[in-house]
C-alpha cells in the first residue's frame, strides 16, 4: 500500500513539474516565434536558388570534417548525463547514461521544449528511472549546460572579443569572477554554501570542460561549412556562435531556429546573407537532422538488455537488528557512530561486505577509522570516490592501514593519538597516576556519586547538561567526534554523575563485545572537580567486571610537524580547539594509558589538503551537510531528546567473545591483508 502511495505521489509530482515547465517555456517560445516570423519576412527578399546552390557547392571533405566534429560534440553531450548520474548516485551504467543523454539532447534540440522532450526520451531509454527522476535529471543537465555555457562564452568574449559587443567585457568579467567565487566558496564551504549541497569541484570542472568541447566542436563544424572567403577568423566566429547558441537556447524554438540565425547574422561581418544561410542549413542537416534521426531510432528501439550495473559501492547503513548486528561484530566500537545517520558504508565489489564507514564530504570521500572487516580498503575506496568525482581519504587510519597507503604512494601524515587501557589490568596505583588519585579524592570529598544507567534515562536533565556544555564550547561537534543525540545513546554504556541528589554530568561509552570507546563526557560548568575522572574510573571498573579487554579513551590531535600541509595544520589546530585543547590530553594522561598513533592519508598533498578542509567543516558544523549523501537524518536537534523513546539499558548486555581476528591488538591479522 505504501509503495502504491509513493508511486501515486511520484506521478502527481511529475505532472506538476511538467505543467510548470510547459508554462515557463511559453514566454520565451513566443519570442522565438516572433523572431522566426521576422526572419521569414526577411527571407522573402533572399535568393532561395542561391541558398540551395550554396549547399551543393560545399566540398565533400568539409562535409566529412563537419560529421567528425558533430560526433565529437555529441560524445561530450552524452558525457553531461554521465557526470550527473555519477554525482546523483543513480546506479545507471555509464554507457547507458551516455547513450540516453546523447539521444535525448539530439531529439530535444530539434523538436524544442528541451527539458520536457529530453526527459521523456531518458524515461524511455532508462527503465530504472521514474518520470519525475527523468525530469529532474533533464533539468539538472540543462542548468549545468547553461552555467558552463555562461563561463565558456564569457571567456571567449574576453579572449576573442567581437567589435560590435566590446561593451560586454565588464559583464564577461563579472561572469568569470562569479565562477571563481563559486569555486572558492564550494572549496571552503561556508555554512550557507554547504546547506545548498553543491556538487564537487571536479564535477563542475568536468561540466565546463565538456561544454567547451561540445560547443567548440559544434562551432567548428559550422565554420567548416562556411564559404572559404568568410572574413572572420575561427576564434571570433566561435564567440559569435556561442552568443547565437545562447539566444536559441533561451528562446526555446526547435533547433534555436530564428533566434540563432538572427543573432549570428547580426554578429558576423556585413556581407551577402545567402552564403551564410547555406552554411547554416547544411549545419542543420549535419548537426540537427542526422543526430535526431539516430536518437529517434535508439529511442524507438528502447533500452538494451545490458548486464545490470554493479551494486553501489556506498550504501546507507542498515536499520534495526541488522545495524545492531553489524556494530556488534565490528572490530572497533566506533562503528556505533553509524547510529547517528551521517555515515554510510563502503561495500566491497562482488560480496557487498561492508569494508569501512565513509562519508562524502565536499571534495572527498572519507573513510573513518578501523576497517569493518578484513580485506582490501584502498581499492574499493578509490573506485567509489572516482565514481562520485571525489578524492579518497583515510581519516584516523590505524598504523598498518596507513603503512599500506604509504606503500601505495599516498601522502600520509599523523593526525591523532588514541589513548587506551586494558580494564583487566587497570589500577589507580603508581606514580604515573598520582594526579588521578588526587582528582578522585576531591570528587569523593565533594560528595559526587556515580551510578550506571539502568532503566529509563533522565533525558530531560541530560539534554539540559548537553546544551549547557555545547553553549560553553560553541556548539556540538560532529563526524568523528561524539554528539549528544538519542541515537547516540542507543546501545551505549552510560554513567550518571550526581551531586547533592542532582544530575551534574554523564559519561557514555560506545561498545562492542570486546571493546568500549569513550564517546561523550558532559558536565555542568559548576560540577565538582574530578567529576568526570570519577565517572571514567567507575566505567573502567565496570568494564573489568564485564570481561572487556580494551577500553579506548578516544583520540586527541597531535601537533603538526614543520612540513605539514597548511590545511592539515589548520585541521590540527581546529581539532585541538574543538576537543578542548591540551586539557583533554591532560585528562586522559592522568590514567597513564597506552597511546596509538592514527593517520590521515590521501593520494597526494592536494587531495590531502582538500580532505582536511572537508573534515574540519564536518566536525565544526555537523548539521550543514546532514543527510545529503547517505539518505539518513542526523537527529541533530537535541531539543527532541526529551521526546525520544526511553531506553532500558539493562537490556544492553554483552554478547559472546569476538572472533580471534577481531581481538588482535592492532587488528594486524586483517589489516595485513588489506589491498
Amino acid at each position: 500500500m505504501r509503495a502504491r502511495q509513493t508511486g501515486q505521489d511520484s506521478d502527481v509530482t511529475a505532472r506538476a513539474m511538467l505543467g510548470r515547465l510547459m508554462l515557463r517555456q511559453l514566454a520565451p517560445l513566443a519570442g522565438g516565434v516572433v523572431l522566426l516570423w521576422l526572419m521569414w519576412r526577411q527571407g522573402l527578399s533572399l535568393d532561395l536558388h542561391t541558398i540551395r546552390g550554396g549547399i551543393g557547392d560545399i566540398p565533400w571533405p568539409r562535409w566529412i570534417g563537419a560529421l567528425g566534429l558533430t560526433g565529437l560534440s555529441f560524445w561530450a553531450v552524452g558525457r553531461y548525463d554521465a557526470v550527473v548520474h555519477r554525482i546523483s548516485g543513480t546506479g545507471i551504467a555509464t554507457s547507458a547514461a551516455q547513450q540516453a543523454g546523447a539521444s535525448a539532447i539530439a531529439i530535444a534540440q530539434s523538436v524544442g521544449f528541451g527539458v520536457i522532450s529530453g526527459a521523456l526520451v531518458r524515461w524511455r531509454m532508462l527503465p530504472g528511472l521514474r518520470l519525475v527522476q527523468s525530469l529532474r535529471l533533464s533539468l539538472v543537465v540543462a542548468l549545468s549546460f547553461l552555467a558552463g555555457w555562461a563561463v565558456v562564452t564569457a571567456g571567449m568574449l574576453l579572449l576573442a572579443p567581437l567589435p560590435k559587443f566590446a561593451g560586454l567585457a565588464p559583464l564577461a568579467w563579472g561572469v568569470v569572477l562569479t565562477a571563481l567565487f563559486a569555486a572558492i566558496a564550494c572549496l571552503w564551504r561556508p555554512r550557507w554554501v554547504a546547506r545548498l549541497n553543491p556538487p564537487p569541484l571536479a564535477a563542475m570542472g568536468a561540466i565546463v570542460a565538456l561544454v567547451l568541447v561540445d560547443t567548440f566542436a559544434a562551432g567548428a563544424a559550422l565554420y567548416l561549412l562556411l564559404p572559404p572567403d568568410t572574413a572572420i577568423a575561427l576564434p571570433g566566429f566561435l564567440t559569435a556562435f556561442l552568443l547565437a547558441l545562447g539566444a536559441g537556447l533561451v528562446l526555446g524554438t526547435p533547433g534555436g531556429a530564428g533566434p540563432f540565425e538572427v543573432v549570428l547574422l547580426a554578429l558576423l561581418p556585413a556581407g551577402p546573407s545567402e552564403p551564410l544561410l547555406s552554411a547554416i542549413l547544411a549545419f542543420r542537416l549535419v548537426y540537427y537532422l542526422l543526430p535526431a534521426l539516430v536518437g529517434a531510432a535508439l529511442a524507438i528501439r528502447g533500452p538494451r538488455q545490458a548486464a545490470p550495473p554493479p551494486a553501489p559501492a556506498v550504501t546507507p547503513p542498515p536499520e534495526g537488528t541488522a545495524l545492531e548486528r553489524l556494530i556488534a561484530t565490528a572490530p572497533s566500537a566506533e562503528a556505533a557512530l553509524l547510529r547517528q545517520g551521517h555515515l554510510a558504508l563502503l561495500a566491497r565489489p562482488g560480496s557487498g561486505q561492508p569494508a569501512a564507514m565513509v562519508a562524502p564530504l565536499g571534495q572527498s570521500l572519507v573513510a573513518l577509522g578501523t576497517p569493518l572487516s578484513p580485506g582490501p580498503v584502498l581499492a574499493p575506496l578509490s573506485e567509489a570516490a572516482e565514481t562520485r568525482l571525489r578524492a579518497p581519504c583515510l581519516y584516523k587510519a590505524p598504523p598498518r592501514l596507513a603503512a599500506h597507503a604509504r606503500r601505495a604512494g599516498w601522502t600520509v601524515l599523523p593526525v591523532a593519538d588514541e589513548a587506551w587501557l586494558d580494564p583487566q589490568t587497570y589500577t589507580t596505583d603508581g606514580r604515573a597516576r598520582r594526579q588521578l588519585r588526587r582528582k578522585l579524592r576531591r570528587a569523593r570529598a565533594a560528595g559526587v556519586e556515580i551510578r550506571p544507567a539502568t532503566g529509563a534515562l533522565p533525558l530531560a536533565e541530560m539534554t539540559r547538561i548537553a546544551e549547557a556544555w555545547a553553549q560553553a564550547r560553541g556548539g556540538e561537534r560532529g563526524f568523528s567526534m561524539g554528539r549528544f543525540t538519542p541515537q547516540a545513546l542507543t546501545g551505549a554504556r552510560i554513567f550518571l554523575a550526581f551531586h547533592e541528589a542532582r544530575l551534574v554530568g554523564f559519561l557514555t561509552l560506545m561498545q562492542t563485545p570486546g571493546e568500549q570507546v569513550l564517546d561523550l563526557m558532559r558536565a555542568l560548568p559548576g560540577a565538582p572537580e574530578g567529576c568526570m575522572h570519577l565517572a571514567l574510573d567507575h566505567a573502567l571498573r565496570a568494564a573489568r567486571a564485564a570481561g572487556i579487554s580494551r577500553l579506548s579513551l578516544a583520540a586527541v590531535p597531535v601537533a603538526p610537524g614543520r612540513h605539514a600541509i597548511r590545511p592539515v595544520a589548520g585541521l590540527y589546530r581546529m581539532l585541538e580547539r574543538a576537543s578542548g585543547g591540551p586539557g583533554l590530553r591532560q585528562f586522559k594522561q592522568a590514567f597513564a594509558p597506552r597511546w596509538r598513533r592514527l593517520f590521515i592519508a590521501a593520494p597526494g598533498p592536494v587531495a590531502l589538503g582538500l580532505a582536511a578542509l572537508d573534515i574540519a567543516r564536518a566536525i565544526t558544523h555537523p548539521g550543514d551537510d546532514a543527510g545529503h549523501d547517505t539518505g539518513q537524518g542526523t537527529g541533530q536537534d537535541s531539543g527532541r531528546a526529551c521526546a525520544a523513546p526511553q531506553l532500558d539499558h539493562a537490556a544492553f548486555g554483552f554478547a559472546s567473545r569476538p572472533d580471534p581476528w577481531q581481538e588482535a591488538g592492532e587488528f594486524s591479522a586483517p589489516l595485513a591483508r588489506t589491498d
